[in-house]
């Protein structure tokens, strides 16, 4: 079996441009830079053959699915799996607010070794986050659709790349990506260079 996944971040929000923490309990549109981006992205896209969009609910990804998927007319699903992981106490916070507030779980979440079962406090782990992006993505195999867009967050994507050999920390707004699945195996192309 062959299926071709296009995952893209969501579009800017002011709460990006803020460097404010959104998790999964700030649900927020899009700002204009952000619609100007799935704008493009759909541009990006146009020629990929994409069946079928899953998004996140939340508004930002949601409206960047949207709006990639206007031009061919392609169906929108959302599936709760793709929202953003909750970063519990610390959404709505400035990041530098964050890193004064909690220190010792700052430098062990921005370590390069990405210690995977760190959380803030009411929040996901990085690796709860990742278990559940791989449900997503296992659903996601069983359908009939061959060429599938994916709408998600930062961290969800990166997190969930990391398994694919992703490593960078740091995620532009509506940056994309295409795993190929073939067979049992998983091949990564970084389609934001």
């Amino acid at each position: 079996m062959h299926k071709d996944f296009y995952i893209f971040r969501h579009g800017e929000t002011d709460y990006n441009l803020q460097q404010r923490w959104q998790g999964q309990g700030i649900n927020i549109d899009l700002n204009e830079n952000g619609i100007a981006q799935a704008e493009v992205l759909a541009k990006r896209l146009e020629d990929k053959n994409i069946e079928i969009f899953y998004s996140s609910p939340l508004k930002r990804a949601l409206q960047t699915a949207q709006i990639v998927a206007q031009k061919g007319k392609v169906p929108v699903k959302t599936l709760s799996d793709l929202q953003e992981g909750s970063v519990g106490v610390c959404e709505g916070m400035k990041r530098d607010d964050v890193a004064k507030k909690y220190p010792e779980i700052w430098d062990i979440w921005c370590s390069a070794n990405e210690i995977m079962d760190i959380r803030w406090p009411e929040g996901e782990s990085k690796l709860e986050v990742q278990q559940r992006m791989v449900k997503a993505f296992d659903m996601m195999l069983k359908t009939k659709e061959k060429v599938i867009g994916v709408a998600s967050h930062g961290a969800s994507i990166r997190y969930f790349l990391r398994l694919f050999g992703y490593t960078s920390r740091r995620m532009d707004n509506a940056a994309l990506f295409h795993l190929i699945y073939e067979d049992g195996n998983w091949t990564l192309i970084n389609e934001s260079l």
